[in-house]
Parts: structure tokens; C-alpha cells; sequence
């Protein structure tokens, strides 16, 4: 009897730890994802861009987070139920516009192209393609290095303004980007492979 009161007393001093640290870690998740954006965005790393470009995940992270450790954090109460409610409510929102909305909200690029910079460079091109609800969209972009030290550079959007027709490596260090209103000359960094310009004409 004694062991099973001891027990469940270390139990109860645990839980509003637990309580504690889901919370924080559930609050710090956006502050980590929008700090995480701004380094992706900086370096253009591409891991960084993969694991920081979205995020809704780390809002629903926040809000089943929260919603776990207000439930552990006391005693029942309308408080705390109606803080869980709105954890829980909150989470289902977020599910719900990334599953039902998110195609119809979200151009969908799909990768159509890829070209290999020539001489050997560790650098290629993609064009992806997308659309705007009914309006077709293509997206070019610069990927250099490989494994953690790729880095992605767009170069080019074109959308209902002007259509796209074609890229072409222009040396290893130098892009032809062609749509409908004509041809532009990208130089790229011979390091970053960060371009001199970008046209925009989404």
C-alpha cells in the first residue's frame, strides 16, 4: 500500500514536469521554424529549405503540444478543458487547410526538366511547372554542390505575363533563359552558383 502511494505521489511530481517541457517545446516550434526560414533563406542551403520551408507543421507541433501538456499540467477544470479544446480545435484547423485546401491554395510544382551544367561542374537546372487556379506557371531553378552543401537558387518565374519556352546552359556559369517576350543571359556565382539576376514574370 505504501509503495503503490509512493508511486503514484512521484508520478503526479513528474507529470507537471512533463507538463512544463511539452509546452515550451510546443511554443518554441514556430519561433525555431520562422529562425530556421531566415538562415535557410540566407545560406539557400537546401536541407535547411526542405526542413524549414513549410510551416504549418510546426504550428500543429505547437498546438498538440500544448494541447498534451496543458492536459497533464492539473487538475480538471474549465480552464484547462477549454485551453485543450482550443489546442485541439486549432490542430484539426490546421490539418484540415493543408489537406483539403492545400493543392487548391499551392501552385503543386512538379519537376518537368533537368539539365547538367557541362565540364563537369556539380550544378544542374530544373523547370518545374505549376499552376495559379487556372493559369499555368514555370519555375527555373539552380541547384549547386550535393548532399548538405546543395545549394538551390531561383532564376526565373514565368506565369500569365509570359509563358515559358526553354533554358540552356550557356557554360558552366551562365544560364539562356528563353519565354515568350525573349532571351535573357544569367550569370551564376562560380561558387554559390547564386545568380547575377532573376527574371520575374509570373
Amino acid at each position: 500500500m505504501t509503495m503503490t502511494t509512493n508511486t503514484r505521489t512521484t508520478t503526479m511530481r513528474r507529470r507537471p514536469v512533463a507538463a512544463v517541457v511539452l509546452i515550451a517545446v510546443g511554443l518554441l516550434a514556430p519561433v525555431v521554424q520562422t529562425l530556421g526560414s531566415l538562415v535557410a533563406e540566407s545560406t539557400r542551403l537546401v536541407v535547411l529549405l526542405a526542413a524549414f520551408g513549410a510551416p504549418w507543421p510546426y504550428w500543429l507541433a505547437m498546438a498538440v503540444l500544448c494541447a498534451v501538456g496543458v492536459r497533464l499540467a492539473g487538475r480538471r477544470g474549465w480552464a484547462r478543458e477549454g485551453l485543450v479544446a482550443v489546442c485541439a480545435a486549432a490542430a484539426v484547423l490546421l490539418v484540415f487547410l493543408r489537406v483539403v485546401l492545400g493543392d487548391f491554395l499551392s501552385p503543386g510544382w512538379e519537376e518537368s526538366e533537368r539539365w547538367a551544367a557541362p565540364e563537369g561542374v556539380e550544378r544542374y537546372v530544373t523547370v518545374e511547372t505549376g499552376a495559379a487556379l487556372i493559369d499555368p506557371l514555370w519555375r527555373v531553378t539552380v541547384v549547386s554542390g550535393s548532399g548538405l552543401t546543395a545549394r538551390s537558387h531561383p532564376v526565373a518565374m514565368y506565369g500569365e505575363r509570359s509563358g515559358f519556352v526553354a533554358v540552356a546552359w550557356d557554360g558552366p556559369d551562365a544560364l539562356l533563359v528563353t519565354g515568350s517576350d525573349g532571351t535573357t543571359r544569367i550569370t551564376l556565382d562560380p561558387s554559390t552558383g547564386a545568380p547575377d539576376r532573376t527574371v520575374d514574370a509570373g
